[in-house]
C-alpha cells in the first residue's frame, strides 16, 4: 500500500487556511477605503502572503497528478469534486434564499451552477474542470522532454509568458513623476508580450510536476527568508501603488503574478518539513482537514456573510480591524469545518444509499 504523503495534507491545510484568511481582506472592507497607515501598511502585508492560497493547490495538483495517464477511469476522477459542488451550491443557494430573502428559483438555481457563481467561491470549480482534462495531455509534454535540462526550460517558459508580464507590464513609463504618485495613473506601458496570462493554472501545474520530480532543496533557514523577503517586498510595492487611493489590483497582485513566487517558496518550505515526527493525532486531523478542505473553501461563504455582518458591527474602522483577525479567522474556518463535514456526511450517504439500491436491483434481477 502506498504511504500517504503528509507533506501534501499540510499543504492543503495550509492552503485552506490561507483562503479563508485573504477573504478576511475582502470582508473587512479593506478594498473599500484608502491605503494609508500602519494599518492598512500590515494588511498589505497580509495580503502579499495570504494570496498564496489558490497557488498552492494548482502547485499541488501538479505535483499529485503528473503520472496520470489519459483513460476512462482517469476521467471518473473529476466526480467526487463535482459532488461537492453541487452540495455546496446547494447549501449557498437555501442559505441565499431563506436567510438573505434573495430571490432563488429553480432556473436561477441551475443557471447559477451551470454559470458557476451559485456558490461564490466556485470560480476555482470553474478552473479546476478545464486543467483536470487536459492534464494527461499535459504530462505527456511534460515527460516527452529529455531530462532536468529541458523541464526546467518548460517551466521558466511557461513563467516568462505568464507571470513576467503581469510583474512587468504594471509601471507607467509614459507619464513624467508617475513614480512620486503611482496612484495618479491607471495606464501602463507594456514591456513584454502579456497575451498568454491567463494561462497562468498551467504554469503552477508545471512547477507542481517539477517539484515532484525533482523538488528544490534551497535550505529550510534560506527558503523561509527568501518567501519573508518576497512578501515584505511584495507588500510594500503594493502599499506605495496604492498609497492614497483604494487598494488598486495592478496586474502584480492578480493570480499568477507576484504570488506565483510566494506560493512557490511557500509549498517547498511546507514540503521539507519533517512531519512524520509529528504526533499521531495530528497526522489524523490534517488527514481529515485534508479531505474536506474543497468543500470548507466552497461552503465557508456562507460564514463569512454570517460572522462578518456581526463582526464589522462592533468595529467600524477598517483600518484597525486587522488585530481581530486571530479572532474571526479561527472562527470563521471552524464554521466551515462544521459545515463541510456536514456535506461530506450528506456526500457520504447519498453513496452508501445509492450502493444500497443498486445492490437491491441486482438482487431482485
Amino acid at each position: 500500500m502506498k504511504e500517504r504523503d503528509l507533506n501534501a495534507d499540510l499543504i492543503r491545510c495550509v492552503a485552506v487556511f490561507s483562503v479563508v484568511s485573504v477573504h478576511f481582506l475582502l470582508n473587512s472592507k479593506f478594498y473599500t477605503v484608502p491605503v494609508q497607515g500602519p494599518g492598512m501598511y500590515f494588511m498589505c502585508l497580509m495580503r502579499s502572503l495570504f494570496m498564496v492560497c489558490v497557488p498552492l493547490f494548482m502547485i499541488l495538483t501538479g505535483y499529485l497528478m503528473s503520472r496520470k495517464t489519459l483513460s476512462f477511469h482517469y476521467y471518473k476522477g473529476i466526480r467526487k469534486t463535482l459532488e461537492i459542488y453541487l452540495l455546496a451550491s446547494a447549501a449557498c443557494l437555501l442559505f441565499k434564499k431563506f436567510a438573505l430573502g434573495q430571490a432563488v428559483t429553480l432556473k436561477s438555481a441551475v443557471l447559477g451552477i451551470l454559470d458557476f457563481d451559485a456558490a461564490n467561491y466556485a470560480w476555482y470549480i470553474e478552473m479546476y474542470i478545464g486543467l483536470f482534462l487536459v492534464i494527461p495531455f499535459l504530462n505527456g509534454a511534460y515527460h516527452s522532454l529529455r531530462g532536468k535540462r529541458q523541464k526546467q526550460i518548460l517551466v521558466l517558459t511557461m513563467m516568462a509568458l505568464t507571470m513576467a508580464p503581469r510583474l512587468l507590464n504594471n509601471f507607467d513609463l509614459a507619464t513624467e513623476g508617475w513614480w512620486a504618485d503611482p496612484a495618479s495613473s491607471s495606464s501602463y506601458t507594456p514591456l513584454v508580450p502579456g497575451f498568454f496570462t491567463g494561462m497562468y493554472p498551467i504554469t503552477y501545474y508545471m512547477i507542481g510536476a517539477y517539484l515532484k520530480e525533482y523538488g528544490w532543496n534551497l535550505g529550510k533557514g534560506k527558503n523561509l527568508l527568501l518567501l519573508l523577503l518576497c512578501v515584505l517586498l511584495f507588500g510594500s510595492y503594493n502599499y506605495y501603488r496604492s498609497r492614497g487611493v483604494n487598494f488598486i489590483w495592478g496586474t502584480n497582485c492578480a493570480w499568477g503574478g507576484e504570488n506565483l513566487m510566494t506560493a512557490s517558496l511557500l509549498f517547498t518550505l511546507l514540503l521539507h518539513i519533517n512531519v512524520k515526527k509529528w504526533p499521531a493525532w495530528i497526522h489524523g486531523g490534517m488527514r481529515y482537514l485534508s479531505g474536506v478542505s474543497l468543500g470548507l473553501y466552497l461552503i465557508s461563504w456562507i460564514f463569512d456573510q454570517i460572522i462578518y455582518k456581526w463582526f464589522l458591527g462592533w468595529a467600524p474602522e477598517v483600518e484597525e480591524r486587522f488585530v481581530f483577525y486571530p479572532l474571526i479567522v479561527p472562527l470563521v474556518f471552524v464554521s466551515a469545518l462544521g459545515g463541510a463535514v456536514l456535506l461530506y456526511g450528506v456526500r457520504d450517504a447519498g453513496g452508501s444509499l445509492v450502493g444500497f439500491l443498486r445492490k437491491i436491483g441486482r438482487k431482485a434481477v
